[in-house]
C-alpha cells in the first residue's frame, strides 16, 4: 500500500511539474496552489523530554516530501507575545528557544520556512483563537491552505478559519497529511 502511495505522489508531483499547461492557465487564471501551515511543538518538533528538543518521528521526512513537489511550508505556533513586537523577532526568539535544547544531528531546517512564521501578538490571539488561521489563510491566498496540529481544538478552529485541518498522529491514518492530498484539487 505504501508503495502505491510512493507511486501516486511521484506521478501527480511530475504531472503537476512537468506536464502542459491546464485549461485554468490557458484561460489566464492562476495555476492551482497549496501552502501547508505547522503546529511546532508535538506536531514537528517533540517537547515531552525536558530541555531536549527532537524531531517528531516523521517530520522530517515529511517536511522534505513537501519542499521536494514545491509546497510551501509555514508555522503557526502559540509563544508569548512578549517575546518580541513582530512577527520575526517572535519567531528568532522561537528558533534560539528550541535551538537551545536541539538534540539532533541534523538542525532543524527553520530556512524552508522563509518569512511563513506567525505567532500570536497578543494573549487573546492565541490559538485556538481564529486570528492566525485566518492571518495564515489571508497570506497563502489565493492558495489553499492546510494545517497540521496534534490538538483536536486547532485543528477545529483551522478549519472555521477556512484551512483543512489534518490531526497528526491518529493511530489509523497516516502520521502526517498524505502529499496528494495536497497536490489535487
Amino acid at each position: 500500500m505504501r508503495r502505491i502511495a510512493r507511486v501516486v505522489v511521484a506521478l501527480v508531483a511530475a504531472a503537476l511539474l512537468f506536464g502542459p499547461a491546464g485549461r485554468a492557465e490557458a484561460a489566464g487564471q492562476r495555476p492551482h496552489c497549496s501552502v501547508v501551515w505547522f503546529d511546532l511543538g508535538n506536531t514537528l518538533v517533540d517537547t515531552s523530554v525536558p530541555g531536549q528538543t527532537t524531531y517528531m518521528e516523521g517530520a522530517l521526512r515529511h517536511l522534505w516530501q513537501l519542499r521536494a513537489v514545491g509546497v510551501p511550508i509555514g508555522v503557526i505556533t502559540n509563544v508569548p507575545p512578549e517575546w518580541g513586537a513582530t512577527d520575526a523577532e517572535r519567531a528568532a526568539a522561537t528558533k534560539a528557544f528550541v535551538d537551545s535544547t536541539w538534540a539532533e544531528e541534523q538542525p532543524f531546517p527553520w530556512e524552508w520556512f522563509g518569512d511563513r512564521f506567525l505567532t500570536p501578538r497578543t494573549k487573546a490571539e492565541s490559538k485556538p483563537a481564529l486570528a492566525l488561521f485566518e492571518r495564515g489563510r489571508d497570506a497563502a491566498a489565493p492558495c489553499r491552505s492546510f494545517y497540521e496540529g496534534e490538538t483536536l481544538a486547532e485543528i477545529t478552529a483551522a478549519e472555521q478559519a477556512g484551512l483543512t485541518g489534518y490531526l497528526i498522529g491518529q493511530p489509523d491514518r497516516p502520521k502526517y497529511l498524505p502529499i496528494w492530498k495536497v497536490l489535487l484539487r
